[in-house]
């Protein structure tokens, strides 16, 4: 049996899941030998995410598509917020990450979910970017006018980007609905035909047996045919030769009785007495030559 093709959103999740773990074991070399985790922010992120990518690989491999993919968005999203409020200043890759998670989000769960999750996504950001304008001196801000303006940019930026993958997700599930059903569709016509072409073979063989035994049976009635012209050849050889000298016989003495009155007639019914046994004979012999034969 074939190995089955894998759907386009676990193949999805599994591309983003190694690509997610290389990425994540190059930030935290990269972390390591300019800082030497001394920043205790940045290692505690940077396990976290790596802790998330691994634990949702294994939550996928076991079989828990949709829990996988929830696990390492909030894990992943509650980084970056900790991140955005614990950062000395606004961090544009924090959000940017938060974005390809509601992509994620989007694009790897099906039904009412995406619209869910991003909900929740986007409600993070506004309490982040909330708890940002309420401390913008913290940020190196006099005030939160320039705060507000990226909080309200992202969120727009989210929504546009979380729902237009949740729109082109929905239209490519009902294009590969579509094209499943007809797909099915043409593989139960294959079927019929199929069914068509065996029922269609079996009647071809049974019309060449037909043929057969109507040769078989036309063979069998013209032997038998010309059997019987044989014995009709042969008996009438044996009316022509065998019959026609005792009949000869016969009508002769009869003639003779008709123009000699001398005749001596006990004599001539005995000579025709004698002809008409042989003529028996004849018959005899021929009727039980037509039964051995027959």
């Amino acid at each position: 049996m074939s190995k089955s093709v894998k759907p386009i959103e676990e193949f999805f999740l599994e591309s983003l899941l190694k690509i997610c773990l290389i990425s994540i074991l190059i930030v935290m070399a990269v972390d390591f030998y300019f800082t030497g985790f001394t920043v205790t922010r940045s290692a505690l992120i940077d396990s976290a995410i790596l802790f998330a990518v691994v634990t949702a690989y294994i939550f996928y491999k076991n079989g828990y598509f949709s829990f996988a993919v929830i696990w390492i968005g909030f894990i992943s999203m509650a980084a970056m917020f900790y991140q955005s409020i614990e950062a000395d200043t606004i961090t544009t890759s924090s959000m940017a990450l938060v974005m390809v998670i509601g992509f994620g989000f989007s694009v790897l769960t099906k039904g009412k979910s995406p619209l869910f999750l991003n909900s929740i996504t986007l409600l993070g950001m506004s309490l982040v970017f909330t708890w940002l304008a309420l401390h913008p001196t913290q940020y190196g801000k006099q005030n939160a006018n320039d705060i507000i303006v990226a909080g309200v940019t992202y969120c727009i930026l989210f929504t546009i980007i979380a729902f237009s993958s949740w729109m082109l997700k929905q239209k490519y599930d009902k294009a590969f609905e579509d094209l499943a059903e007809k797909n099915l569709e043409l593989i139960e016509k294959t079927n019929e035909i199929e069914t068509q072409n065996e029922e269609l073979m079996q009647g071809q063989e049974n019309l060449y047996q037909l043929n057969i035994n109507l040769e078989r049976l036309v063979e069998e009635r013209t032997h038998k045919v010309k059997e019987q012209n044989e014995q009709l050849i042969r008996y009438a050889y044996s009316n022509a030769h065998h019959l026609r000298g005792p009949v000869a016989r016969v009508l002769g003495l009869i003639h003779l009785s008709k123009i000699d009155s001398d005749l001596d007639y006990p004599f001539l019914f005995q000579k025709i007495e004698e002809q008409a046994k042989e003529i028996d004979l004849v018959i005899k012999s021929i009727n039980n030559e037509l039964q051995s034969e027959a």
